[in-house]
C-alpha cells in the first residue's frame, strides 16, 4: 500500500485523497437517503400505467431541471467521489493532466445529474402512491433550497409526510426563506407545491 501511494504523482494523490473519503461519504448517504424512501415508493397501479413517450419524458425533465441544483451538499458529495475516481483512472492511462481534469469534471457532471434523476423519479412515484401531499398541511419542515419571495419562484423543503422523509416543492407568499430555515406548510398550491412561511413562533430546525 505504501509503495504504491509512493509511487502516485501529485495529482493522483489529490485524486485518491477526494475518491476514497467521498466515496464513504456517497455509500452512507445514499443508505440514509434509501431508508427514508424505502417502503413508501412501491409501483402501484398508476405508477406502472405512465408508459414511456416523448412527451412525459419531456415533462419530467422539465420538472427535473426546476428542481435540479448543483450547489447542494448531497451533490458535491457525488461530483467529489466521481470526480477522484475518474482523474485517477484518466492519469494511470497515460492520459494529459489536462484531459484528467477535464474528463473527472465531466463525469462528477453526469454523476450528479443521473443519481438526483434517480431520486427525483422515486419522488414522482411516491406522489403516485400511498402518500396524500394534503397531509403535510400543518406540518413542520425545513427549507433545502432557498425559496424565493412572493410566489415569484420555487424552492425545496424536507419535511416528515405519513412517517416518511420528503422533499418537496415550496413557495411562499411573504420575504425569501433561505436553506436551513423552519417553515410551516399552510396550503398546497396546484397538484404537488406546497405553500409554507414561518411559523409564527420560531421553532428549533430539524
Amino acid at each position: 500500500m505504501i509503495e504504491w501511494w509512493i509511487q502516485l504523482t501529485a495529482l493522483e494523490r489529490v485524486f485518491v485523497g477526494l475518491g476514497i473519503p467521498f466515496t464513504l461519504f456517497t455509500l452512507f448517504q445514499l443508505l440514509l437517503e434509501l431508508i427514508g424512501v424505502g417502503g413508501d415508493h412501491g409501483l402501484d397501479d398508476s405508477g406502472v400505467g405512465h408508459g414511456f413517450d416523448l412527451m412525459t419524458l419531456g415533462h419530467d425533465m422539465g420538472g427535473f431541471f426546476d428542481h435540479f441544483t448543483f450547489f447542494s451538499v448531497r451533490n458535491l458529495i457525488y461530483f467529489l467521489m466521481m470526480f477522484g475516481w475518474t482523474g485517477l483512472a484518466c492519469s494511470k492511462s497515460g492520459a494529459p493532466t489536462w484531459l484528467s481534469i477535464l474528463v473527472a469534471i465531466v463525469a462528477g457532471l453526469l454523476t450528479t445529474i443521473i443519481i438526483g434523476w434517480i431520486f427525483y423519479m422515486l419522488s414522482k412515484l411516491t406522489e403516485s402512491g400511498n402518500i396524500r401531499i394534503s397531509s403535510a398541511i400543518g406540518q413542520i419542515g425545513t427549507v433545502y433550497i432557498q425559496i424565493p419571495e412572493k410566489r415569484s419562484g420555487m424552492g425545496v423543503i424536507q419535511l416528515v409526510m405519513q412517517g416518511a422523509t420528503q422533499e418537496r416543492n415550496a413557495m411562499t407568499d411573504g420575504e425569501a426563506l433561505p436553506s436551513g430555515v423552519t417553515v410551516k406548510v399552510s396550503d398546497v398550491i396546484g397538484e404537488n407545491i406546497l405553500l409554507v412561511n414561518r411559523p409564527e413562533v420560531e421553532l428549533p430546525k430539524q
